[in-house]
């Protein structure tokens, strides 16, 4: 009974197997201790658990279409030319016909104000916000068909303000770049912020729009041309530098070596097993495999999914613990289809045996260490015998 319970006093690497799957220890634990779920991967679950990454941009902004007809906003700067059909109307004077390249006057450039409107001598005020370019051509025709000579307007964009898109982090050359007619996709929009400083691999790209953010890798995008989607005015990217790793701990032979247990994905997609491949795999003199364990904070539409009851969880993400068990001849099956995260925690127990190999080995050291002082003394006393 003194060696069955020495063996918890042991130094180790983490929890042990049986504590966290033993639901009857959770009762025992202090109330300051963080409730989780435990979730066994197998046939079941391994569907839910084999997608890469449930959030992305075709999912979260379904509008695939470009921005409607480009209209006037805001801030813009429009070109005003008026034509008239003859010399001698109310733009273009008569004496001055010789002296004209033609019929037709520009007008100063008209910035569109804060109420939406810009103003055109003779017509007055013509309303411009949320307008396309013929339509505002046709008000402003409407207001001097009875003041000039059969009357014709031709109205361009001279700078854009209100149809913009922001780009930022790490980036090249961020900024506020304006939309096109035509309409604009993301990587259009990155590549003319010149392009992300880092590889896809290690960038994340931020999209804001009507109050929504989604955080999706770049190389998804570059791989998936739906993620690819038309951006809207006043859209935010917001590109930022992260490569994904994953934390290596317990039982793994890479821990045994000392190398450093943060590991890189390197890859835009991993698996359980290639993170342990990448860790070195386990440690066949410590390691229990039946006893694996992924740590994160997952989302608590995905475990209700599962079959977990989150009635005691009051926020959103869940701390989760998942467990394989390698021992099973499917284990390294499912654990080729278990998509891992970034910041993930695997973690790889102990066998059980190891907590007595540790102790007979205190023991034999303690017996060791006493034995070399008994003989110490032993040999002092008898050398001073001599000496007498």
């Amino acid at each position: 009974m003194v060696l069955l319970s020495a063996c918890s006093e042991l130094p180790g690497t983490g929890p042990k197997g049986l504590a966290v799957n033993d639901f009857a220890t959770a009762s025992r634990r202090s109330d300051k201790a963080l409730p989780y779920a435990l979730v066994d991967v197998g046939a079941d679950t391994i569907g839910f658990l084999s997608q890469p990454n449930v959030v992305t941009f075709q999912g979260a902004f379904p509008d695939k279409r470009p921005k409607p007809q480009q209209t006037a906003g805001v801030g813009d700067v429009l070109n005003i030319s008026i034509f008239e059909a003859a010399p001698g109307g109310l733009f273009t004077p008569a004496t001055a016909a010789g002296a004209r390249p033609g019929n037709f006057v520009d007008l100063p450039p008209q910035a569109v104000d804060q109420k939406g409107n810009i103003y055109v001598p003779y017509a007055g005020e013509i309303a411009a916000a949320a307008r396309t370019l013929p339509e505002i051509q046709q008000a402003i025709v409407a207001r001097l068909r009875n003041r000039a000579i059969e009357p014709q307007v031709v109205v361009s964009l001279n700078q854009q303000h209100s149809s913009v898109v922001s780009v930022l982090g790490d980036v090249n050359t961020p900024g506020v770049l304006a939309l096109n007619s035509v309409g604009e996709r993301l990587l259009a929009m990155l590549a003319r912020a010149g392009g992300p400083k880092f590889e896809a691999i290690e960038s994340y790209v931020t999209l804001q729009r009507d109050g929504r953010r989604v955080r999706v890798l770049l190389s998804r995008i570059v791989h998936d041309p739906r993620e690819n989607i038309f951006m809207r005015p006043n859209d935010v990217i917001f590109v930022t530098h992260e490569a994904p790793t994953f934390t290596a701990l317990g039982a793994l032979n890479q821990n045994v070596f000392g190398f450093n247990s943060e590991i890189p994905f390197d890859v835009e997609t991993l698996t359980l097993a290639q993170a342990i491949g990448k860790a070195g795999g386990l440690n066949d003199q410590q390691s229990d495999p039946a006893e694996v364990f992924v740590y994160r904070y997952e989302d608590r539409r995905l475990l209700e999914k599962l079959g977990v009851d989150v009635s005691k969880f009051s926020y959103e993400r869940i701390p989760t613990i998942y467990h394989i068990n390698l021992r099973d001849p499917s284990g390294m099956l499912l654990a080729a289809g278990f998509q891992m995260r970034t910041k993930d925690v695997m973690y790889v127990a102990n066998a059980r045996v190891v907590d007595y190999y540790k102790l007979l080995t205190l023991i034999s050291n303690t017996a060791n260490t006493v034995s070399n002082s008994a003989n110490a003394v032993t040999n002092a006393n008898v050398a001073a015998k001599t000496r007498w």
